[in-house]
Order: C-alpha cells, then structure tokens, then sequence
C-alpha cells in the first residue's frame, strides 16, 4: 500500500481525497488482484463520496482505459433497448504516471441478500434482461462493437474451459477432480449449437453482489471491463451462470426459483444452455482457488482447499443436473465462517448478511 501517498498527492489538485478506511484493498478479494487500485474517497467540495480506480501498472492501465472505452460504448449503443445503469464519471486522466478513473460511489439501503425473496428475484431477472437487450443481431451490430468487446462463440468457450482445467490441475493434480473436468469437458464440447444459439449478447461475466449496487430498486453495474473477466458479448446465460453459482451459497431459495423460471418459461433448449454456462463458469473458481493454494498457509489454505472440495461438489451436481444437497452447502458454509479471518467477516458484510 506505499503507493497510497503518491495517490493522494496526485487526487488532491482534482478535488478529491483518499478516505481514511480502504476495503477494497483488504481480506481475501485483494489476494490475486492485479496491477489495479480500487480506492474509497471523497469529493472535497462536496462531501460526494467516490470510487478511484489507479495503477502506473502496465496491466492495470490497459484495464482502466478499457473499462472508459466500454463505458462510453455501453452508453451509446443503439440497438440496445434499455439501459444498463452504471455510476457517473467524474474525472479520468493521466496523472504522475498513473491512469486514474473516479466515478460516483453508489449507495444501498441494505445488501442484495437482505431484499425478500420476490425482490431479489425481479431485481436479478431485470438486470438480466438489460443484458439482454444488448443483443448484436447484425454484421453492422458486431462491427460496433468488436474492436472494443471480445466477441465470445462456442470455440471460444471451449478453449477457455480446456485452458482452466489444464491450470486447475496443474496446480492441484487430483485424479476424482480431473475426471470432473474432463466430463465437463466432453460436455461443452458436445453442444456448441446450444452455446451459439444464444450468443452475441452482452454479459457481465462477474454479475455477483460485489459488483453491483441496488438503490431505490435500480441496479448498477461497477464494473465494466471489456475481458474474459467482466464484460464481453457472447452466450447470454454467462452472466446468469455466475450469478446463479454465486447463489448457491448466499441465497439458495433465489438460485432455485431463477433456474426453475428458465426451465419453465424459456424451455429446456435454454436451461441447457444455462446449464452449460455454469459448469463453464465453475472452472473459473476452481482454478483460482488452486492457484490460490502455493499463496496461502494456515486457516486460510485449509479454507481454500474447503472451496475447491465444494465446486467441485457443484460441478458434478450440474453435469447430473441435479441439486447439490443442502447438507453439503451447509457444512461448507460452516467450515468458511470458522477458518475466515475477522477481517474478512468484517469485509463481507458490504455484501451479505453477516
């Protein structure tokens, strides 16, 4: 955190000023993060309070200067139908070698898991539905856009899925794992026409609590970056998978109502290709969490291994389609809060229900 000086020096002739409190930058979420600072501060004439994103990272400049590129695109698309709300940009520049990025911080009354049951189902299926009207339908739609958001089809997908498995085991070689994953495997590879016959839309690949916010029923987006991390347009249920794997653990009840509602009011084509994604998705955990092993130690090791034990519990219940049992989730559930820092418990309270 020694860069945090030469931000405050540089942010205090734009009028802004670093808080005293940083969570962004502590606990668990900052284990693997990259060249990129995500500040909390305020706008000095005003008392607004922001969100500053900074790096003089190579990475991290690249990242910013795609999430502005996105930014402005997402607002002006024409073929888009509704709005995807994302907060207002105050300042972006270079600064003393940095690339800085300030927008608005946005507020909620409470977290998304404390909403009823019925809120959080109509705020999740509107949001999706936003995406979804950002659907490139044309050449001229997907000329638009490509030279600013990867366009992801089924190959795609599949040598992204291959790239992860191969990662996760190298990281973690595990005989009942690799079985999983090659089944998983098989199983995207075998239905590239479901993957592509709901592709071209846009998605947020991470569309999970911490990355949106809920005031007066709307919700924002935070995030925005145009990769294989946050924003790109391809299978429609991306998002959705993400969302969905997320609430296995947070709000089971939702998890089971949003894929109950697919299955019921899209058919089964779609619920396939939901399914698809989310086994797609849980890759991604997977192999962050084993790259995560050679980085920790003590509880926080023991708490990772737990987290690859689940997903992979979870995976294998999306290739049978099948619940993943209750008690599984609940002992998981339990393990985490025992072995979790205070820190981290503190941290996870912007997000869930402590």
């Amino acid at each position: 955190m020694n860069e945090l000086p030469d931000i405050s020096t540089l942010l205090g002739p734009l009028g802004f000023s670093l808080d005293t409190l940083q969570p962004y930058i502590s606990g668990e979420r900052y284990l693997m993060s990259g060249g990129k600072l995500v500040l909390a501060g305020t706008e000095i004439e005003n008392g607004t309070k922001v969100i500053i994103k900074a790096s003089r990272n190579k990475d991290g400049k690249k990242e910013i200067e795609a999430e502005k590129r996105s930014r402005d695109l997402m607002r002006s698309l024409s073929f888009a139908n509704k709005k995807i709300l994302i907060p207002d940009e105050l300042y972006y520049g270079e600064e003393g070698g940095y690339i800085i990025l300030i927008t608005r911080f946005i507020s909620q009354e409470k977290v998304f898991v404390a909403h009823t049951i019925e809120e959080q189902f109509f705020i999740a299926l509107s949001a999706f539905e936003a995406q979804e009207s950002f659907h490139a339908t044309t050449y001229e739609h997907l000329r638009a856009v490509k030279d600013v958001f990867p366009v992801i089809s089924s190959s795609g997908y599949l040598k992204e899925f291959v790239r992860l498995k191969d990662s996760v085991l190298r990281a973690h070689p595990n005989e009942s794992l690799r079985s999983t994953l090659e089944r998983a495997e098989k199983f995207i590879a075998g239905n590239s026409i479901a993957i592509d016959r709901y592709g071209n839309f846009l998605t947020h690949t991470d569309f999970v609590p911490h990355n949106f916010r809920i005031t007066e029923h709307s919700l924002f987006m935070l995030d925005c970056v145009p990769n294989y991390a946050t924003v790109h347009f391809g299978n429609k249920y991306e998002g959705w998978a993400r969302f969905l794997n997320y609430m296995l653990i947070h709000s089971p009840e939702l998890e089971r109502l949003l894929c109950k509602y697919v299955l019921d009011s899209r058919g089964e084509d779609e619920y396939l290709s939901l399914r698809l994604m989310r086994a797609y998705k849980i890759a991604f955990l997977l192999d962050y969490y084993a790259r995560s092993l050679a980085k920790t130690a003590g509880d926080l090791h023991a708490l990772t291994l737990a987290r690859i034990e689940y997903w992979h519990e979870a995976l294998t219940a999306i290739l049978e389609d099948r619940p993943i049992s209750k008690e599984v989730t609940e002992r998981y559930v339990a393990t985490r809060d025992s072995l979790r820092s205070e820190e981290e418990k503190i941290r996870q309270r912007e997000f869930a229900i402590a």
